[in-house]
């Protein structure tokens, strides 16, 4: 039943989601959306998630995340016509755009600059990412600690001669003794 995607009614939407197995869908998707053709090749998994359709088993959302791609694979053409790339399923979308998760591409995310080196994106369902540009702080941290370890070790150390060079002869100047061991014992 592939043909022409695009020329797909709501109906034959509905008997392409009950051949694949999608029978539960049938009512909120074409009755109560109505999702033609078009609207089935440019479906993402973000719609299907997020209001107003908010499906809730994942399954059934990945599985028909699926199918929308094998028909969107088929049909590279339309897809293009309407403005997406021609391969969905790939990280680099086929067209050079880089397709998210949610299936919007990264050219549809706006950049922000953060003021510390890194940008922070902010995506159509309302997260964000920060994209850091600089090294990753448990990095930075490491290598102070390492410093400061070198650091502590080596005055240590020189403390450590010093003092022993200063330290008079217990021959000729004994320890002094231990009052309060000595009156225990």
């Amino acid at each position: 039943m592939v043909g022409n995607v695009r020329s797909w009614t709501v109906k034959q939407v509905g008997r392409w989601l009950r051949d694949e197995g999608f029978s539960d869908y049938v009512e909120l998707l074409c009755n109560k959306h109505r999702l033609d053709g078009t609207s089935l090749l440019t479906l993402t998994e973000f719609d299907l998630r997020s209001p107003p359709l908010e499906l809730k088993v994942l399954g059934d959302i990945k599985r028909l995340m699926l199918c929308v791609r094998k028909l969107q694979k088929q049909n590279p053409d339309v897809l293009e016509e309407l403005g997406f790339a021609h391969d969905t399923h790939s990280p680099q979308g086929g067209a050079g755009v880089e397709w998210l998760c949610n299936g919007d591409s990264v050219r549809d995310r706006d950049s922000v600059s953060d003021g510390l080196g890194g940008e922070q994106f902010s995506y159509s369902n309302g997260k964000q990412k920060q994209q850091n540009r600089r090294l990753d702080p448990e990095y930075w941290k490491t290598a102070l600690s390492s410093v400061y370890v070198t650091l502590v070790f080596g005055f240590t150390s020189f403390v450590m001669v010093i003092v022993h060079e200063r330290v008079p002869d217990m021959r000729t100047y004994p320890p002094l003794p231990d009052i309060f061991l000595d009156r225990c014992v």
